[in-house]
């Protein structure tokens, strides 16, 4: 175990201790494994498609520019992994799926390539129509959207789990 690990695991304890955090009366339970779409609780996962259909047309653009051009940076080795990097990008944004997981009292998601999560205490409304859910939180944190069309969730399910969730947890919760 390393030093960082062992900064990591004193700050759960003495967070704990003081009555902060997820894992409240939880005793020393790694907090980093209770994020991501494996934990508990029932996950709802989307797709993104959009942001890597534009990178890897993107990347063909870049390609095809520089081909029909006929430049001597096209026989370069950093002009073709330029492109290689954008197709990884792309394929890279495609499998990762977004997700909405919802436990006990706790909602997780990935924002920005981040792990959030948000305690019922904390959300102000759950707002849910036919094409996307809002989640707004008390803080000043940005709304949680998940959309329909664009990342591809199942609303209509996710708004029947979150109906049961607001009830649950005393949470405004507005169908459109």
């Amino acid at each position: 175990m390393g030093s960082f690990d062992r900064k990591v695991e004193r700050n759960q304890l003495r967070m704990s201790k003081k009555g902060k955090g997820p894992n409240v009366g939880q005793g020393t339970r790694n907090s980093r494994s209770s994020l991501g779409a494996n934990g508990e609780g029932e996950v709802f996962k989307g797709r993104n498609f959009i942001l890597p259909s534009a990178l890897f047309l993107l990347a063909l653009l870049y390609g095809s520019v520089g081909i029909i051009g006929n430049t001597a940076e096209v026989n370069s080795v950093l002009y073709w992994a330029t492109i290689f990097l954008y197709i990884v990008l792309a394929l890279a944004i495609f499998l990762r799926k977004p997700y909405l997981r919802i436990n006990k009292s706790w909602l997780y998601t990935s924002k920005f390539n981040r792990d959030r999560m948000l305690d019922a205490g904390n959300i102000s409304k759950i707002k849910v129509s036919r094409n996307k859910i809002v989640i707004e939180p008390k803080t000043r944190e940005p709304k949680w959207v998940f959309y329909r069309t664009r990342n591809r969730f199942d609303t209509e399910a996710m708004a029947a789990r979150l109906e049961l969730y607001a009830n649950t947890h005393h949470v405004k919760f507005e169908k459109e």
